[in-house]
């Protein structure tokens, strides 16, 4: 077991780590998570809610042998749920200030087998072969090039491990802009959500897929605003959809007392490489 705690993480400064690799892009993506700190603060964060029984689930079969790299695990949450099932969770993360919550969450609950680092996802400061299971959950449609982030997840995972994506997709090619351009209203470090085979695509070749899921969810839109968020934007278009307008990828409702619910899809797919 390794002896770090999580508290005793201290993420460098924003520039040091993988400095040649960090892009405009990365920016843009430090910066609007490090606005968003309160969305990832206390029991009632939508992060607590969604990293309950259907992380483990997800990642499944899981093991007191494994040790496991979150990439961009935000404050942990995650991490945290998977950590009693494995010998070891490293997180990675651009945005310190999550990092740092997530550091203290950790500690204040007693949970010693998760070390959080920042690190760019494109650029994994790890030697090749390092890690049992590779995981991105909910984050590549935030990397400005995740063809090159499952490439450097796909390196360090050992010969017989997996590496398991799951994200965000658009559920068609026909409304892909409207549903990024949307989602980049709710929250500028969207870049670019996959179609359900496109996140099949991005693994290398010579793997053999071994699991592969969708599914959606609804939930109210609102869950999802941040001080950030253009709201009377992304309300306009929803409520323009209900009324017959141009379709926008979130299908949306409304409830009764006028709330307006949304679908997020999710495909999780699971994949190993032979051992040599």
């Amino acid at each position: 077991m390794a002896a770090s705690l999580a508290a005793e993480a201290v993420p460098r400064t924003a520039r040091d780590c993988n400095s040649e690799a960090m892009t405009d892009h990365d920016d843009v993506v430090r910066a609007s998570f490090s606005r968003q700190v309160g969305l990832f603060s206390g029991p009632d964060s939508p992060f607590v809610r969604r990293a309950g029984g259907t992380v483990v689930e997800r990642l499944e079969p899981l093991g007191s042998d494994i040790v496991a790299l979150d990439v961009a695990c935000g404050a942990g949450h995650a991490a945290e749920v998977v950590a009693p099932e494995v010998r070891l969770v490293m997180g990675i993360d651009l945005t310190v200030a999550l990092l740092e919550l997530g550091a203290a969450r950790l500690a204040a609950a007693n949970v010693r087998n998760v070390v959080l680092q920042e690190g760019n996802a494109e650029a994994l400061p790890f030697v090749a072969d390092s890690f049992d299971l590779v995981y991105c959950l909910a984050a590549l449609h935030h990397i400005g090039d995740p063809v090159r982030a499952v490439e450097e997840m796909t390196r360090v995972c050992r010969p017989g491990g997996r590496v398991v994506l799951s994200d965000l997709i658009t559920p068609s090619a026909d409304v892909r802009d409207t549903f990024d351009g949307l989602h980049r209203r709710l929250d500028p470090s969207h870049g670019h959500a996959c179609l359900e085979a496109e996140l099949v695509d991005l693994l290398p070749e010579g793997h053999e897929l071994t699991y592969g899921a969708t599914a959606s969810t609804r939930m109210p839109i609102s869950i999802a605003y941040t001080e950030q968020s253009d709201t009377e934007a992304v309300e306009a278009a929803l409520r323009a959809e209900l009324a017959g307008g141009p379709p926008t990828g979130l299908e949306p409702s409304e409830a009764d007392d006028g709330t307006l619910l949304v679908a997020f899809w999710t495909s999780t797919v699971h994949a190993t490489w032979p051992a040599t």
